[in-house]
Protein backbone atom coordinates (compact mmCIF):
# COMPACT_ATOMS: atom_id res chain seq x y z
CA UNK A 1 0.00 0.00 0.00
CA UNK A 2 2.82 2.41 0.90
CA UNK A 3 4.60 1.78 -2.43
CA UNK A 4 1.33 2.33 -4.34
CA UNK A 5 0.85 5.66 -2.59
CA UNK A 6 4.41 6.69 -3.44
CA UNK A 7 3.85 5.94 -7.15
CA UNK A 8 0.56 7.87 -7.16
CA UNK A 9 2.19 10.88 -5.47
CA UNK A 10 5.05 10.89 -8.01
CA UNK A 11 2.54 11.02 -10.90
CA UNK A 12 0.66 13.90 -9.31
CA UNK A 13 3.87 15.86 -8.66
CA UNK A 14 4.83 15.54 -12.35
CA UNK A 15 1.37 16.61 -13.53
CA UNK A 16 1.43 20.07 -15.21
CA UNK A 17 -2.06 20.82 -13.86
CA UNK A 18 -1.16 20.41 -10.19
CA UNK A 19 -0.90 23.75 -8.28
CA UNK A 20 2.62 24.48 -7.05
CA UNK A 21 1.80 24.56 -3.33
CA UNK A 22 0.09 21.14 -3.57
CA UNK A 23 3.22 19.78 -5.25
CA UNK A 24 5.23 20.95 -2.25
CA UNK A 25 2.92 19.08 0.12
CA UNK A 26 3.08 15.91 -1.99
CA UNK A 27 6.88 16.17 -2.15
CA UNK A 28 6.96 16.34 1.63
CA UNK A 29 4.67 13.30 1.92
CA UNK A 30 6.81 11.40 -0.58
CA UNK A 31 9.99 12.19 1.36
CA UNK A 32 8.36 11.10 4.64
CA UNK A 33 7.10 7.83 3.18
CA UNK A 34 10.34 6.98 1.34
CA UNK A 35 12.52 7.81 4.34
CA UNK A 36 10.40 5.72 6.68
CA UNK A 37 10.38 2.77 4.25
CA UNK A 38 14.18 2.72 4.00
CA UNK A 39 14.95 3.33 7.67
CA UNK A 40 12.38 0.88 9.01
CA UNK A 41 14.60 -1.93 7.69
CA UNK A 42 17.38 -0.94 10.08
CA UNK A 43 17.82 -2.22 13.60
CA UNK A 44 18.14 0.30 16.41
CA UNK A 45 15.76 2.68 14.63
CA UNK A 46 12.89 4.72 16.03
CA UNK A 47 9.98 6.92 15.01
CA UNK A 48 9.40 10.14 16.93
CA UNK A 49 6.16 12.11 16.55
CA UNK A 50 6.53 15.64 17.89
CA UNK A 51 4.25 18.65 18.51
CA UNK A 52 5.62 22.09 19.46
CA UNK A 53 3.31 24.90 20.56
CA UNK A 54 4.31 28.55 21.00
CA UNK A 55 1.27 30.66 21.94
CA UNK A 56 1.56 34.41 22.36
CA UNK A 57 -0.49 35.85 25.24
CA UNK A 58 0.59 39.47 24.68
CA UNK A 59 3.78 41.31 23.66
CA UNK A 60 5.55 40.18 26.84
CA UNK A 61 4.15 36.79 27.83
CA UNK A 62 3.82 33.47 26.01
CA UNK A 63 3.11 29.79 26.61
CA UNK A 64 5.29 27.05 25.19
CA UNK A 65 4.41 23.37 25.10
CA UNK A 66 5.49 20.20 23.41
CA UNK A 67 4.39 16.60 23.28
CA UNK A 68 6.55 13.79 21.95
CA UNK A 69 5.68 10.14 21.43
CA UNK A 70 8.73 8.04 20.71
CA UNK A 71 8.58 4.51 19.32
CA UNK A 72 11.95 2.78 19.62
CA UNK A 73 13.42 -0.40 18.18
CA UNK A 74 16.13 -0.66 20.80
CA UNK A 75 16.65 -3.30 23.49
CA UNK A 76 14.31 -3.01 26.49
CA UNK A 77 12.92 0.53 25.87
CA UNK A 78 9.98 0.32 23.47
CA UNK A 79 8.28 3.67 23.81
CA UNK A 80 8.45 6.98 25.60
CA UNK A 81 5.95 9.80 26.19
CA UNK A 82 7.21 13.31 26.94
CA UNK A 83 4.93 16.19 27.97
CA UNK A 84 6.39 19.65 28.57
CA UNK A 85 4.95 23.12 29.21
CA UNK A 86 6.27 26.45 30.38
CA UNK A 87 5.55 30.15 30.62
CA UNK A 88 7.93 32.58 28.97
CA UNK A 89 8.70 36.29 29.17
CA UNK A 90 9.99 38.29 26.19
CA UNK A 91 12.99 40.47 27.01
CA UNK A 92 12.63 41.83 23.49
CA UNK A 93 9.63 41.01 21.33
CA UNK A 94 9.73 37.77 19.32
CA UNK A 95 13.43 36.96 19.51
CA UNK A 96 14.79 37.07 23.06
CA UNK A 97 13.02 35.36 25.98
CA UNK A 98 13.37 33.46 29.24
CA UNK A 99 11.14 30.60 30.34
CA UNK A 100 10.29 28.42 33.34
CA UNK A 101 8.63 25.06 32.79
CA UNK A 102 7.78 21.54 33.92
CA UNK A 103 8.14 18.20 32.12
CA UNK A 104 6.80 14.66 32.55
CA UNK A 105 8.51 11.68 30.92
CA UNK A 106 7.17 8.11 30.96
CA UNK A 107 9.45 5.38 29.58
CA UNK A 108 7.95 1.96 28.86
CA UNK A 109 10.21 -1.10 29.08
CA UNK A 110 10.08 -4.78 28.31
CA UNK A 111 12.30 -7.81 28.76
CA UNK A 112 11.74 -9.99 25.71
CA UNK A 113 7.96 -10.36 25.48
CA UNK A 114 7.46 -9.43 29.12
CA UNK A 115 6.35 -5.90 29.96
CA UNK A 116 8.28 -4.20 32.76
CA UNK A 117 7.21 -1.37 35.11
CA UNK A 118 7.34 2.08 33.51
CA UNK A 119 9.87 4.67 34.64
CA UNK A 120 8.53 8.12 35.50
CA UNK A 121 10.73 11.19 35.37
CA UNK A 122 9.68 14.70 36.39
CA UNK A 123 11.64 17.82 35.51
CA UNK A 124 11.81 21.49 36.30
CA UNK A 125 13.63 23.50 33.67
CA UNK A 126 14.75 27.04 32.92
CA UNK A 127 15.80 28.29 29.51
CA UNK A 128 17.00 31.28 27.55
CA UNK A 129 16.20 31.54 23.83
CA UNK A 130 17.59 33.94 21.25
CA UNK A 131 16.58 34.16 17.56
CA UNK A 132 18.55 35.70 14.69
CA UNK A 133 17.98 36.30 10.99
CA UNK A 134 21.01 36.43 8.67
CA UNK A 135 19.93 37.17 5.09
CA UNK A 136 17.54 34.25 4.50
CA UNK A 137 18.88 32.06 7.31
CA UNK A 138 16.80 31.77 10.49
CA UNK A 139 18.89 30.86 13.55
CA UNK A 140 17.77 29.88 17.04
CA UNK A 141 20.01 29.52 20.09
CA UNK A 142 18.63 27.90 23.24
CA UNK A 143 20.28 27.23 26.59
CA UNK A 144 18.35 25.02 29.00
CA UNK A 145 19.00 23.84 32.56
CA UNK A 146 17.07 20.82 33.85
CA UNK A 147 16.51 19.53 37.37
CA UNK A 148 15.57 15.86 36.91
CA UNK A 149 13.70 13.73 39.46
CA UNK A 150 13.77 10.00 38.66
CA UNK A 151 12.47 7.70 41.43
CA UNK A 152 14.78 8.48 44.38
CA UNK A 153 17.49 9.98 42.19
CA UNK A 154 18.20 13.61 41.33
CA UNK A 155 20.34 14.99 38.50
CA UNK A 156 21.22 18.27 36.84
CA UNK A 157 21.61 18.54 33.07
CA UNK A 158 22.70 21.36 30.77
CA UNK A 159 21.58 21.57 27.11
CA UNK A 160 22.67 23.83 24.28
CA UNK A 161 20.56 23.85 21.10
CA UNK A 162 21.35 25.56 17.78
CA UNK A 163 18.98 25.36 14.80
CA UNK A 164 18.91 26.83 11.31
CA UNK A 165 16.18 27.02 8.66
CA UNK A 166 16.65 28.21 5.07
CA UNK A 167 13.65 28.90 2.80
CA UNK A 168 13.97 27.48 -0.71
CA UNK A 169 11.23 29.47 -2.44
CA UNK A 170 11.47 32.89 -0.80
CA UNK A 171 13.06 34.78 2.07
CA UNK A 172 10.50 34.17 4.83
CA UNK A 173 9.12 31.21 6.77
CA UNK A 174 5.43 31.70 6.09
CA UNK A 175 2.51 30.14 4.22
CA UNK A 176 3.63 27.84 1.39
CA UNK A 177 7.31 28.17 2.30
CA UNK A 178 9.41 25.12 1.50
CA UNK A 179 12.59 25.06 3.56
CA UNK A 180 15.49 22.94 4.74
CA UNK A 181 16.07 22.58 8.46
CA UNK A 182 18.80 21.37 10.77
CA UNK A 183 19.77 21.46 14.40
CA UNK A 184 22.31 20.18 16.88
CA UNK A 185 21.76 19.82 20.63
CA UNK A 186 24.47 18.97 23.16
CA UNK A 187 23.58 17.49 26.59
CA UNK A 188 25.96 17.64 29.56
CA UNK A 189 25.33 15.77 32.80
CA UNK A 190 26.39 18.35 35.39
CA UNK A 191 25.87 16.04 38.35
CA UNK A 192 28.46 13.60 37.03
CA UNK A 193 30.42 16.22 35.06
CA UNK A 194 30.37 14.26 31.82
CA UNK A 195 28.95 14.14 28.31
CA UNK A 196 25.38 12.78 28.25
CA UNK A 197 24.36 12.78 24.58
CA UNK A 198 24.22 14.74 21.32
CA UNK A 199 21.38 15.02 18.82
CA UNK A 200 21.87 16.06 15.20
CA UNK A 201 18.88 16.55 12.88
CA UNK A 202 18.46 17.41 9.21
CA UNK A 203 15.20 17.61 7.34
CA UNK A 204 12.75 19.54 5.19
CA UNK A 205 9.66 21.54 6.10
CA UNK A 206 6.59 23.26 4.66
CA UNK A 207 4.54 26.24 5.88
CA UNK A 208 0.89 25.15 5.88
CA UNK A 209 -0.12 28.64 7.08
CA UNK A 210 1.82 31.60 8.47
CA UNK A 211 1.58 29.99 11.93
CA UNK A 212 1.63 26.23 11.30
CA UNK A 213 4.54 24.29 9.81
CA UNK A 214 5.20 20.61 9.10
CA UNK A 215 8.71 19.22 9.21
CA UNK A 216 10.25 15.79 8.73
CA UNK A 217 13.74 14.38 8.70
CA UNK A 218 16.29 12.13 10.33
CA UNK A 219 17.82 12.55 13.78
CA UNK A 220 21.04 10.89 14.96
CA UNK A 221 21.40 10.52 18.72
CA UNK A 222 24.91 9.77 19.98
CA UNK A 223 25.67 8.61 23.50
CA UNK A 224 28.90 7.32 25.03
CA UNK A 225 28.36 3.69 24.04
CA UNK A 226 25.72 3.87 21.31
CA UNK A 227 24.45 5.77 18.28
CA UNK A 228 20.99 5.36 16.82
CA UNK A 229 18.73 7.04 14.29
CA UNK A 230 15.18 8.35 14.56
CA UNK A 231 12.74 9.35 11.86
CA UNK A 232 10.92 12.49 13.02
CA UNK A 233 7.60 14.03 12.05
CA UNK A 234 7.14 17.48 13.65
CA UNK A 235 4.21 19.92 13.83
CA UNK A 236 4.90 23.55 14.82
CA UNK A 237 1.92 25.61 16.02
CA UNK A 238 2.51 29.36 16.57
CA UNK A 239 -1.13 30.47 16.67
CA UNK A 240 -1.78 33.21 19.20
CA UNK A 241 -4.57 33.15 21.79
Amino acid sequence: MQKQNQLRWRKLILSPNMPQFKKYILCLLLIISSLDTVLAQEENYGRWFVYFGNQKINNKWLLQSDMQYRLNQIPTQKSQLLLRAGIGYNLTESNNNILLGLAYVQSNWEDGDKAMPSTIEKRVYQQYLYKQKRNNLFLTHRVRMEERFIANDFALRYRYFLSVQKPLNGKLLNRRSLYVSGFNELFIDISKQKFDRNRFFTGIGYGVTNDIRLETGYLIQSQKNSTRGQFQLIVYNNLSF
